[in-house]
């Protein structure tokens, strides 16, 4: 399994385009086969900053979900409503 958090943050004033672009592929993405899961988080003490606690079966299902056209549509659109480069960080679990 690869476990996978995402962390974005929104320019100022663009957090709610933001917020509804990222709700906008946890459904797609919940369907695509090799999804465990695919959550969206808002930090609560800080406002426009959303994480995605993300977990797929194996790495080809993670690359297959990058391919996909809702996540492309993220790429596409993410860029003006973003402070800066989401933090991708992959994790291995041990325990």
């Amino acid at each position: 399994m690869i476990n996978v958090l995402t962390r974005f943050k929104a320019q100022n004033g663009k957090e709610q385009a933001l917020l509804e672009l990222l709700k906008s592929l946890v459904q797609p993405t919940r369907n695509e086969l090799g999804c465990v899961k695919y959550e969206l988080h808002q930090e609560n003490e800080q406002l426009g900053h959303f994480i995605f606690i993300k977990a797929f079966v194996d790495h080809a299902a993670f690359e297959k979900h990058q391919n996909t056209g809702h996540f492309k549509r993220l790429k596409k659109e993410m860029p003006e409503l973003i402070a800066q480069k989401p933090e991708i960080i992959i994790l291995s679990q041990h325990a």
